[in-house]
């Protein structure tokens, strides 16, 4: 049940996090309320998720903190790329999720993207790190006529959506 859980949220925020990366800084997703900077007190993010943000990313300027009813979420930008930790309300990690573009990409996920799609240009790319899971990379490809999404895990690669440009 409780893989089945996580499996749906972790659906759920990939699919909804496409839209955040290309909306600047406004939230995709309902009922979450951004802590503004001017008046943001880090007092109201859970302790235990405080703690391990600073274990992992040390002191990184300009995080700005959301919350909802069950999860915190942390967004900030580092060497070019989007980061979103996502914390349970309990604290605990429940996964890391990055944007970036093509160039940030590892060699070898790039290469296997490349071989199969070699006419298409990479548009964005998800990295979404998970505790105790593979890493799960989703790739946003632009062809001449079509956009795909296509999730690569554990060097498997299927396609999730595929749609046609309007003319």
């Amino acid at each position: 049940m409780k893989k089945l859980i996580m499996a749906t949220g972790l659906t759920v925020v990939a699919l909804t996090g496409c839209a955040y990366s290309q909306q600047g800084n406004t939230l995709a997703a309902a009922k979450i309320r951004a802590l503004k900077p001017a008046n943001q007190y880090l007092n109201d993010v859970n302790i235990r998720a405080m703690r391990d943000f600073v274990s992992r990313y040390g002191d990184v300027a300009d995080v700005l903190w959301h919350r909802s009813n069950d999860t915190y979420v942390a967004v900030f930008f580092k060497d070019s790329v989007q980061h979103r930790v996502i914390y349970s309300s309990r604290g605990d990690l429940s996964f890391i999720m990055k944007y970036y573009e093509e160039s940030r990409m590892p060699r070898n996920i790039r290469a296997q993207v490349k071989s199969t799609y070699y006419d298409y240009k990479i548009y964005v790319v998800q990295e979404i790190e998970t505790p105790d899971h593979p890493t799960v990379y989703i790739v946003n490809l632009q062809g001449e006529n079509e956009w795909k999404k296509v999730k690569l895990c554990q060097g498997e690669m299927e396609i999730l959506e595929e749609f046609k440009k309007g003319k």
